[in-house]
């Protein structure tokens, strides 16, 4: 890690669980039964710890989504070409995507960065590179670019005003079958087992996808488990850039709402460079990526819902985030069963 990027790892402090215990005691004395919000009674414990509030209520949301171009997609792993990522990050730029539909019902911006397209879109504030190279033949980047984009990930959430609340996603034709390789790596797993079919390719280009995959690996053997190193030789610069984000979401009390499959990735090595970040985590939805459940049960989340969402560009995420801070208003406000009359008591 350079000197940053360690900083921020570093200054990521546990939650207080103390404030989970007491937002759990209080949940028991309310007019309605224990938990029977389900996962999002999970969530609003979690944001309690992260706030050190035992009633926290809703918080204002922002939604990232960050862009990268992966030299893999010239190998014709996905249903569209890699000049698709540029079309679509100008559609979000423009504010007319789904992803900021769907954030407009959240009242959260749309903070879009462009940290690795070919094709240039916006700022260029936080770029690292015109798109990775092909990782079934050749590192996907430098050790040195991986690094800084994990520090310029921290920086573009740094740059985000006032949010306690973020969702976050990315677009990059080709980052499935690179999320697949690090997933496949990271958890000791198959191709077989983490490779799907993105954005809905069909079964002979999903064979091409894992012998790829399979190609990757097996030139990768030797590379150490360490995630930097993983992601210079596997990743894209906008899943070693969403690491940052998280690191640096985390490092100010920010709960981080992931959307699928690449984000939950660069959640699990988030989370091997500082564990500490496990506790700032919700899974937004679960997609049909035949990875996605296994790397969402290797950090211990569970998905709130369950719907075969598969856009992308941090859509599931967005989606999420009105029901959190619904969950959270429900956790703050409802009156206690004593108050509503609901005590038991004649």
């Amino acid at each position: 890690m350079n000197p940053g990027s360690r900083v921020a790892a570093d200054r990521v402090r546990p939650p207080d669980h103390r404030f989970a215990r007491l937002a759990q005691v209080r949940q028991l004395t309310l007019a309605r039964p224990a938990d029977s919000l389900g996962e999002l009674d999970a969530v609003y414990r979690k944001v309690a710890a992260i706030r050190a509030e035992q009633a926290p209520g809703p918080l204002p949301t922002a939604v990232s989504v960050l862009a990268g171009d992966h030299g893999v997609a010239a190998r014709g792993v996905s249903a569209f070409g890699s000049a698709t990522t540029s079309a679509v990050a100008r559609l979000i730029d423009a504010g007319r995507a789904p992803v900021n539909l769907l954030a407009a019902y959240a009242a959260a911006p749309v903070y879009l960065a462009d940290f690795g397209l070919t094709e240039p879109v916006g700022h260029q504030r936080f770029k690292v590179g015109a798109g990775t190279r092909d990782i079934s033949m050749a590192d996907a980047m430098s050790v040195d670019q991986a690094r800084l984009a994990i520090e310029n990930g921290c920086d573009h959430v740094a740059s985000i005003p006032d949010a306690g609340l973020v969702a976050i996603g990315e677009i990059g034709v080709g980052n499935t079958t690179a999320a697949a390789a690090l997933a496949a790596r990271l958890l000791g797993q198959a191709p077989s087992a983490t490779v799907g079919t993105g954005t809905g390719i069909g079964p002979a280009q999903l064979a091409h996808k894992r012998r790829l995959v399979d190609a990757a690996l097996v030139r990768t053997a030797s590379v150490p488990g360490e995630p930097v190193r993983l992601l210079s030789a596997l990743g894209g610069f906008e899943i070693a850039g969403n690491v940052g984000v998280i690191l640096g979401a985390a490092e100010r009390g920010m709960l981080v709402v992931l959307d699928g499959y690449i984000t939950a990735v660069a959640a699990m090595l988030a989370t091997r460079l500082c564990p500490a970040v496990s506790s700032y985590l919700v899974a937004a939805h679960l997609s049909r990526e035949p990875g996605h459940r296994l790397v969402l049960s290797s950090l211990g989340l569970r998905p709130l819902i369950d719907a075969d969402l598969h856009l992308g560009m941090a859509s599931g995420a967005a989606l999420a985030l009105p029901m959190i801070n619904a969950a959270l208003a429900v956790g703050r406000d409802t009156p206690t069963a004593r108050d509503a009359g609901l005590d038991g008591r004649r």
